[in-house]
């Protein structure tokens, strides 16, 4: 699918458009959870551990942009691949604080490929789209090179990561067996008059372009694909209803969805039920891709 976004997809000249208080309230989190960083350093610290204890490909570069490099995780020859976006409204964050989540993947037979992007304000938010789409043709083309089936694929992503794996899977399904957005944004628009748009600096033409709402609501067809959408319990009220408006236009489609909120969970904390391997979204990850365990695997449990 060719991108054929509007001129001048981020404002040229002037200010942007003044602060919704209210749109501010539900989407810039940093005043609402002042603890974020202490739960970035607990998982940076995690992610360290686990990269040190365990094999993996580290900063393989897929694409030409300074940050266009990944980590894969290995889970041995033949294993399905979790690819995982990570988030921090696509201007801010790096891989390295989530290489933590792959553990549990990992064990059950599942490697995991994690990207880096470049940063708004620094590129625009299309090439960002862009490097998302590279980086799966990445995996699908070296997946043999690291025993991976390339044609069993979850794509999944945090906050930006979930709109970008939901906009990924719109725009290049090939491979791809279902879609894992966590506490994603789907609808542009909202964040135009939010202090998230100072750096990003969408137009309201490009946040349309880049909307998998409506990219779903106006395709001829969409992937034929499962949507699971996790969402925090205790997120904003914008947030979960971002994930519930995308649901409806999926499952209005006609393909299949679900909506799992997680119960007192956080837009950060909900990471930690994204890898729990005894709950329910983990498990349909491990369906959805073929390595539901074996009666063997509960013997003595």
């Amino acid at each position: 699918m060719a991108f054929d976004f509007p001129a001048g997809h981020t404002w040229a000249d002037g200010d942007p458009a003044p602060i919704d208080e209210a749109m501010e309230r539900e989407f810039n989190l940093r005043p609402r959870h002042p603890e974020r960083e202490a739960v970035y350093a607990d998982f940076a610290r995690r992610s360290a551990a686990f990269r040190e204890a365990h094999p993996a490909l580290l900063d393989q570069r897929y694409g030409p942009g300074p940050r266009a490099r990944l980590d894969v995780f290995p889970a041995g020859d033949g294993a399905p691949v979790f690819l995982f976006i990570h988030g921090g409204y696509w201007r801010t964050l790096d891989k390295d604080v989530f290489s933590f989540l792959a553990a549990s993947f990992v064990d059950a037979g599942i490697s995991v490929v994690m990207p880096n992007y470049d940063l708004v304000p620094s590129v625009p938010l299309a090439d960002i789209v862009e490097q998302m789409r590279q980086a799966l043709a990445w995996v699908r083309a070296e997946a043999a090179s690291f025993g991976a089936d390339a044609s069993r694929i979850v794509l999944s992503g945090h906050s930006a990561g979930g709109h970008l794996a939901a906009y990924t899977a719109l725009t290049d399904s090939i491979g791809i067996r279902g879609v894992l957005p966590v506490s994603g944004v789907f609808e542009l628009a909202r964040l135009l008059r939010t202090s998230i748009n100072r750096d990003a600096r969408m137009t309201p033409a490009v946040a349309d372009a880049l909307s998998p709402h409506r990219l779903a609501a106006e395709m001829t067809s969409l992937p034929a694909v499962p949507l699971l959408l996790l969402v925090g319990g205790e997120e904003t009220a914008g947030f979960q209803q971002q994930s519930r408006d995308f649901l409806e236009v999926w499952r209005g489609r006609g393909r299949p969805g679900a909506m799992v909120l997680a119960p007192g969970r956080t837009h950060f904390t909900v990471l930690e039920t994204l890898a729990d391997p005894h709950g329910p979204v983990f498990n349909e990850v491990r369906r959805i891709l073929g390595t539901q365990p074996q009666p063997s695997e509960h013997k003595g449990h």
